[in-house]
């Protein structure tokens, strides 16, 4: 089977990376020949991380302009290419309206649309989503919020979680588990967040938290794992470290750490993010905590698996218990290792995958779709 897929970013992109990148050699293994033709590359996250100003706006708009011939030229190649099955991560051109992506999508060769944000409560992209639904033969999303969205209109729905490849793992297990031992008793700890530095405002809450923390037990910090730091001031009496992304060291990264945290506002948005850098402090071994939104009650069993803590004083409370308890840390930190190998990884992912490419190319060779729409529902493309 040939899968060409039009991505939104290069390897970069941690949706790219997660949803479609790394399963490159196992679908392989699978017979499955996956060539990729990204959207966005490194300068259009050099022109993210630049300050807000009338040039980067500029600088933006160019770039993007060059991007649209260049993903034209793209889908031209994929109409071409004699793919089996052509696979579009969000959509074809994020600045396109409806009607013209409409006009562009490749009808002549079976196609699946993925999406694992919900891209469709961004500013007219409502109607722009529900469409592109109607039009490819199968969705593949992240998680049950956003399949509810997709339903109504798609043909049929893969509800196929973030994964994680624990090979690259490993390592970072073992250095965990040596720092558990080694430092077995209650005392500070080194709190780790990872992610884009435009999620930053997530930290927000944490300040009052982290500040009681250190109150307690001097010597926690707080240790962001991005491209940057959060602004110092926003965190008065917590020490900020910054141990700078790279994707081959992200995982040892946190496992110098002693406690992953996920803070998330309860938003429609955040109820259709993925978590995965929940999954990825627990694939590490360390012991999360979770704000109660969205995928992160499906994974964590509070108490059990990790804590959830929804008010500032339920984060206060959930790292005070894991400075204070070495064997919650060690006991919370293996149940979560053990809950992503049971569910999250990417030789799951890889299966669910190869499964969602054959029905499919099952359904358009048949002709027929295969719904699953409320009733009552229709599949009709949107005006």
């Amino acid at each position: 089977m040939k899968l060409v897929s039009l991505t939104r970013t290069t390897r970069l992109g941690p949706s790219t990376r997660y949803r479609v990148e790394q399963y490159r050699q196992a679908l392989a293994a699978d017979g499955v020949e996956l060539h990729t033709f990204p959207l966005f590359d490194a300068d259009w996250f050099a022109i993210l991380e630049q300050p807000a100003s009338p040039l980067r706006s500029l600088r933006k708009a160019a770039y993007s302009l060059r991007r649209l011939f260049a993903r034209l030229r793209q889908l031209r190649a994929a109409k071409r290419s004699g793919a089996d099955l052509i696979h579009v991560e969000q959509q074809l051109f994020p600045y396109l309206p409806a009607w013209i992506e409409a006009a562009l999508w490749p009808r002549d060769t079976p196609t699946l649309l993925e999406f694992d944000d919900a891209i469709y409560l961004t500013f007219a992209h409502r109607k722009k989503l529900q469409r592109l639904c109607a039009l490819a033969d199968g969705v593949i999303v992240g998680n049950d919020t956003l399949a509810d969205f997709a339903r109504p209109w798609a043909q049929h729905v893969h509800v196929i979680p973030t994964t994680l490849d624990l090979s690259r793992y490993a390592a970072a297990l073992d250095m965990q588990r040596a720092r558990r031992a080694e430092h077995a008793q209650t005392g500070p700890l080194r709190v780790a967040w990872i992610g884009l530095r435009y999620n930053f405002a997530y930290l927000a809450e944490l300040a009052a938290p982290l500040a009681e923390l250190c109150r307690a037990h001097p010597g926690s910090e707080l240790v962001v794992i991005s491209s940057a730091l959060p602004d110092a001031a926003l965190f008065p009496g917590v020490p900020l470290e910054l141990e700078p992304w790279s994707e081959h060291a992200e995982a040892e990264a946190l496992a110098r750490c002693d406690v992953c945290v996920m803070p998330l506002p309860d938003t429609e948005w955040a109820r259709g993010k993925c978590a995965l850098k929940l999954l990825q402090g627990m694939a590490a071994g360390l012991p999360v905590i979770a704000s109660p939104v969205g995928v992160n009650t499906h994974i964590i069993e509070s108490g059990r698996n990790g804590l959830l803590a929804s008010a500032p004083s339920d984060w206060s409370e959930a790292l005070l218990a894991l400075a204070a308890d070495p064997e919650l840390r060690t006991r919370l930190g293996e149940a979560g290792r053990e809950r992503v190998e049971a569910e999250f990884t990417l030789e799951g992912g890889a299966r669910q995958l190869h499964s969602a490419y054959r029905q499919t190319l099952s359904g358009a060779a048949k002709g027929v779709s295969q719904p699953v729409s409320p009733p009552g529902a229709k599949r009709t493309p949107p005006a």
